[in-house]
Parts: structure tokens; C-alpha cells; sequence
């Protein structure tokens, strides 16, 4: 447990309001309701903003926590600035590898450059390129010389990424008998590189097709015919406002969690699910799974029901729950912040929903289906869909509590907050 684990951080709650302020900057700026390839900038931009807010808050309160405490901030190395970098420049030669594979794979692979929907991608993963070229060896050599301590440098990503390169030399250039898959620290550095690429590529897409949900509804509520409508569909107009900007948040905040791991913010990764079952339980709730497989053998949309509730002051109370359900859910990932990540251990929360249940945003999403779908109740396997969805994201839980159960800041956890998703009950 490290020495840092009773801290609570509230960066995903600034990230929470400055991306909330830049989506209505952004909507009412913006004189069309539709989101073309020139906003993109536009929308990146309020994701470096709001990483910069999150990052000056995030410092200053640890800053602050570690000074109550007695504890330096700083771990200053006592290595002369040459040979610091040295170090530096090693480091950023072998972490831009992986960057430029990715790049690459985003730029030029067909499933990326034949799918419009990920031409956000594309650009997003442009500017983290220059990003990393420009502020990679200031960023590393800070870091190096100023936050040196065994505990960071036994998992530093430049050090495990130098380590898996020579073990791959070794083993495809020099055919040599190397079982890399035996080297814990090798395989949990491929195995981040992998996580982060597959989640990073889908969040810059949600991210923009979150905003044009935003800015569609902004612009209907804004335009001169939404007098016109019946009070239900003002009112339902005002719920996809109000739900998207959710997701705007919480797609931002996954965002900038897969896209920075710091000593600095402590959200390093300690260690990655290793086991197949993990993996694919997560994997099948995100494309191309979930619509090539999933969606395919499970789903309960393209079935022969009919609606259950037609009356419109009950759809608006269902709207009205399934709303605060999602607020439930994005929450979880506003307290999560910057530790924010599938399939990793990147720190124990134990603040906002985590007080109450060890899987906030799983049971609150899946509620929110019940409650948004209950004409899967006219079809027998409608149902059957339905609950096996539940079902997948009740292995997800599970297959992360074996995870997270081999580290003793989580045991502790679990011994404090009992239960998974309904507090008293389960």
C-alpha cells in the first residue's frame, strides 16, 4: 500500500464542470447542429483544457495532503543532469515506439480509414503525437529528476517498455528460447500498451458523437419551432440535452484517463487483468464486439414487442429515473478521475458512489436499461437479451474483483463497503 492511498481526489469533479462549460461555450459558439471534421480541434481543445484544470487542481490538493502529513512532495534523484539525460532520452525513444505503432495502425489500417466514425480518431491521435514530441523529454526529464524513488522506477513505463523491446529482439530478431509470457513485468506492459490503444481509439469517437447529440438538442431547444412541439418532446428534448452532456463528461474523463499515467498523479498502472476471461467480458461490451457478436446473439432491439408504457406523463417519469440513474453512473467515473480504466488496478477509490457499493456505474447502467426498455417484458426473448446483458456485466464485476483481490488495499475495501451493487441487498 503506498503512501499516497488514503488520498481523495476530486479532479474528476473540475474535469466534470469545465467540460460542461465547454460543451454550451462550444454549443452556443457553434451556429450549425451538426458536428463536422473543423470542430474537431475545437472539441480537443476542450479536452486539453480541462486535463490542464484537472491536473494544476489535482497537484496542489496532493501537494497540500502530503504537506499535512509530514511527507515531501518531491523525491529529487542525486544523479548529475547528464546522466539524468541520458536516462531521458532513453526512455523517450522507447515509449515513442509504441506511440508511432499507434499512430500508424490509426492512420493507415483499413478498419480505422474505412469507417467514418473514426476520423476523430485520426486527428485526436495527431495531436497526441506532436504532443508527446514536443513536451516527451521536458515531461520525462522532470519526472526524472525530480520524482526519483525505487517504487516508480521498479514500474516505469520507459524502464518496462526498454525491457520488452529487448525481450522481443531477442526472441522474433535472434530467435533465441525466450518465454516472454513468463516475465510478469513484460506482458503487463504489452498488455497496458494494448488496453490503452483499443479504449483510447473508441473514446475520441464517443467523445465527438457525444457532442453532436449535445449540440442537436441545444439547437432544437434554441430554434424557432420548438414552441411548436408538444410538451412532451420539448420535455424529451431536454432529457437527450441533459443525457448526453452526461456522456460528454463521462467519455471526457475516460479520455484523459487512457490518454496520461503519471508518478506526478499517481494513476500509474499497477498491474493489468491476465486472465482470458476478463478480457472478453469486457471486450464484448465495446465494438467491434458488441456489434459484430453481441449485439447479434443477445440483442433484444430488433425483436417483434410493443411498448408497455404509451402514456406520456409515465414516459416522462421513466426519463426522468433513467436520467438520475445516469447521473449515478457518470459519477462513478467523476470520482475515479484520472485512475479511470478497464481491465487495470490503478489506485482504490473509495469516495462518491464507492462508499456505498463496489460497482456503482455497472448497476446503475444496467437499471437505467430496465427502466428505459420495459417493452423487452412483451417478448420472451427480448428478455432473455436483456438479462444475459446483465449478466456480462455481472461477470465484468466479478472477473475485476478476482483482479483487484490480490492487492491488500483492496481486500481492506471490500471488508468496508460490502456489497456490489444495491446497498443492504446485494
Amino acid at each position: 500500500m503506498n503512501q499516497q492511498s488514503s488520498y481523495i481526489s476530486y479532479a474528476g469533479y473540475i474535469g466534470a464542470l469545465f467540460l460542461s462549460i465547454g460543451a454550451f461555450w462550444f454549443t452556443g459558439y457553434h451556429v450549425s447542429g451538426q458536428v463536422s471534421f473543423t470542430d474537431y480541434p475545437m472539441l480537443y481543445a476542450i479536452i486539453g483544457i480541462t486535463f490542464v484544470t484537472m491536473t494544476a487542481w489535482e497537484l496542489i490538493c496532493r501537494y497540500r495532503f502530503l504537506a499535512k502529513k509530514g511527507i515531501p512532495f518531491f523525491s529529487p534523484a542525486s544523479d548529475t543532469n547528464i546522466k539524468i539525460l541520458k536516462s531521458t532520452l532513453y526512455r523517450f525513444i522507447v515509449l515513442f515506439i509504441p506511440f508511432v505503432i499507434a499512430w500508424l495502425l490509426v492512420e493507415n489500417h483499413y478498419y480505422f480509414t474505412q469507417n467514418s466514425f473514426f476520423k476523430p480518431t485520426r486527428v485526436f491521435f495527431d495531436y497526441l503525437l506532436w504532443i508527446f514530441l514536443l513536451a516527451g523529454i521536458p515531461y520525462i526529464f522532470m519526472t526524472r529528476k525530480y520524482l526519483y524513488h525505487t517504487r516508480y522506477e521498479f514500474n516505469d513505463y520507459g524502464i518496462l517498455s526498454m525491457i520488452a523491446a529487448r525481450a522481443l529482439f531477442r526472441k522474433f530478431i535472434k530467435k533465441e528460447d525466450t518465454r516472454l509470457y513468463q516475465n510478469r513485468r513484460i506482458t503487463k506492459i504489452l498488455r497496458l500498451y494494448l488496453v490503452n490503444f483499443f479504449f483510447l481509439t473508441l473514446m475520441a469517437r464517443f467523445f465527438v458523437s457525444e457532442f453532436q447529440g449535445f449540440n442537436q438538442a441545444y439547437h432544437t431547444i434554441s430554434g424557432n419551432s420548438f414552441g411548436s412541439l408538444s410538451w412532451y418532446m420539448q420535455y424529451k428534448t431536454f432529457f437527450l440535452l441533459f443525457f448526453h452532456l452526461l456522456f460528454i463528461i463521462d467519455v471526457g474523463i475516460a479520455t484523459i484517463g487512457y490518454s496520461f499515467a503519471s508518478r506526478w498523479l499517481d494513476n500509474r498502472t499497477r498491474s493489468v487483468d491476465w486472465t482470458w476471461s476478463g478480457w472478453i467480458v469486457a471486450l464484448l461490451c465495446y465494438p467491434p464486439l458488441n456489434t459484430a457478436f453481441t449485439s447479434q446473439f443477445i440483442s433484444y432491439q430488433g425483436l417483434p414487442t410493443h411498448q408497455l408504457i404509451t402514456n406520456e406523463y409515465a414516459l416522462a417519469v421513466v426519463l426522468a429515473v433513467v436520467l438520475l440513474l445516469y447521473v449515478l453512473y457518470v459519477w462513478a467515473t467523476v470520482a475515479l478521475g484520472f485512475k479511470f480504466s478497464n481491465l487495470t488496478h490503478r489506485g482504490i477509490v473509495t469516495s462518491g458512489p464507492y462508499r456505498f457499493v463496489r460497482h456503482p456505474a455497472y448497476a446503475a447502467k444496467n437499471m437505467a436499461w430496465w427502466v428505459d426498455n420495459t417493452f423487452v417484458l412483451t417478448n420472451i426473448w427480448a428478455t432473455v437479451g436483456m438479462i444475459l446483458w446483465n449478466v456480462i456485466y455481472i461477470l465484468r464485476a466479478l472477473t475485476e474483483e478476482r483482479h483487484l483481490s490480490h492487492y491488500k488495499d483492496y481486500q481492506r475495501y471490500r471488508e468496508k463497503v460490502k456489497y456490489k451493487f444495491i446497498p443492504k441487498i446485494i
